[in-house]
């Protein structure tokens, strides 16, 4: 037992370092197996018994007026598993591109809402400003657009509530739960501060979809079916008019939005938030984006994706930025389904496989100087993209995040739009920081430190509440 100071991921980097690639331990009676390299995750998400989710649960007795019971989470397209899962996840790619989403139809929808994202930073006239909530405000209306059929104006004080809410449980939340690591505890009533507070946020949240599912109810037509809710809803009632059992419920489909609209929002919000970070931290590299965009798009239209193929340097930025801060630096747990073998090593059903893509990404025999932020990496003798297959910033096997394609043009157009558009600096007299906040994602900074001995001293402060909080055994 000894103090690292280290977050997870990066601790458990350092272990494989003296164990490898593919190592296990035990946290209480919960196995853990942790993978470290591409290609113990490639082979572990492709078997067909490592695929499952863990049993999650949380204690949720006397939260509410001393009701509720050991609920379970398993529902909807994230956190299922088997039957339930495979049925899901196929009706939501197969209504996603039924809506065109990932696909270059869906565009204009992007890059309206790309413009109206600049539009809104124009108005500060140059002056200092914090992008966080325009930028979660654009990407979320992108997600908005597919589930509801509609977009929020920027001054909507409920959705802008509600973007609140969901960025407070995607940082305490993180991407499991004490209790699925040592099971033990879901027999205690006594329910910890933070998931009293997941819980109260959660049925916040949830309580918000139901009332849009109940609008959709009241309005549908099946002759015009408008977004991902309205085709949920028609396959529920032509499941009931046959006769027939289906995973395609009322229930799953509250769920499926809630995991879909949380992913989709702050994965791309917080990756375009670090790669303007990043611009301000590197104008020689801003300035080779902007060139090459005014090389290819010019001064009097805004990029497309078709230029996509003609902008490597602007593609490979992104990749970099991807890469060296990993969003998910852990990626959500697998669970084993069954007894079965990895990299020669026996798995035991019900053991937690764990994905940490920040080690695969910051590996040095893969990457050299993986530290240093260097778009050149992703290019080619040529100058031309190239992807090494280390690079998984979506994961890797059967469950690779199904938004994928959507996240791609959605961070190719934002990030060409304000670049076209703006040259982005820091203000005067502060200093960047880029050490990020771990949550459900690696999010950056909230504020800029505005004198160097402030930042020395915040540093220091969080530093020795690392030294407090991480206590890992060894």
């Amino acid at each position: 037992m000894y103090r690292s100071g280290l977050p997870p991921h990066q601790f458990m980097a350092k272990l494989s370092k003296y164990y490898g690639d593919v190592y296990c331990f035990y946290l209480g009676s919960q196995l853990l197996v942790i993978l470290n390299s591409a290609q113990s995750v490639r082979e572990a998400f492709q078997n067909q018994y490592l695929i499952d989710r863990p049993a999650f649960k949380l204690r949720t007795k006397n939260l509410e007026k001393g009701e509720g019971t050991h609920g379970r989470t398993e529902h909807g397209v994230v956190w299922s598993s088997g039957d339930p899962w495979r049925d899901q996840r196929r009706f939501t790619l197969s209504t996603f591109r039924s809506l065109g989403v990932g696909k270059r139809s869906f565009e204009e929808q992007i890059s309206v809402e790309a413009r109206a994202l600049c539009e809104e930073i124009s108005a500060f006239k140059g002056e200092s400003f914090n992008p966080r909530k325009l930028l979660a405000n654009a990407v979320s209306n992108i997600i908005c657009a597919v589930i509801f059929g509609k977009r929020f104006e920027y001054s909507d004080t409920t959705f802008h509530e509600l973007l609140v809410l969901l960025d407070r449980t995607l940082e305490i939340a993180g991407s499991g739960s004490a209790e699925v690591l040592i099971p033990i505890l879901r027999y205690f009533n006594l329910a910890s501060a933070t998931e009293k507070e997941i819980y109260s946020i959660s049925h916040q949240l949830k309580k918000y979809i139901r009332h849009m599912i109940d609008n959709h109810q009241d309005q549908f037509d099946p002759t015009d079916l408008r977004d991902y809710i309205d085709v949920y809803l028609n396959e529920i009632k032509q499941t009931e008019a046959n006769g027939l059992s289906s995973h395609i419920t009322v229930n799953n489909l509250q769920a499926t939005i809630l995991q879909i609209f949380a992913a989709g929002s702050e994965t791309t919000n917080t990756t375009i938030r670090w790669a303007l970070l990043y611009m301000i931290a590197h104008p020689d590299i801003q300035r080779k984006v902007q060139h090459e965009i005014d090389n290819v798009v010019g001064r009097n239209r805004l990029p497309k994706l078709c230029d996509k193929e003609h902008m490597p340097y602007t593609e490979a930025t992104l990749m970099e930025v991807q890469r060296i801060v990993s969003i998910v630096p852990v990626g959500v747990p697998h669970c084993a389904a069954e007894d079965t073998t990895l990299h020669g090593y026996n798995i035991p059903k019900n053991g937690i496989i764990i994905s940490n893509i920040w080690a695969i990404h910051h590996d040095p025999l893969v990457w050299d100087a993986p530290d240093i932020f260097r778009p050149e990496r992703f290019l080619d003798g040529d100058g031309l993209g190239s992807q090494p297959d280390e690079y998984i910033p979506f994961s890797a096997g059967r469950r690779v995040c199904l938004g994928e394609n959507l996240a791609k043009m959605e961070l190719f157009l934002f990030f060409s739009h304000l670049l076209h558009r703006f040259t982005f600096k820091k203000p005067q007299d502060s200093m960047l920081c880029f050490d990020g906040i771990i949550g459900a994602t690696n999010a950056p900074p909230q504020l800029l430190y505005r004198s160097y001995f402030a930042g020395l001293i915040i540093k220091l402060l969080k530093n020795i509440i690392m030294q407090l909080l991480y206590i890992p055994n060894a």
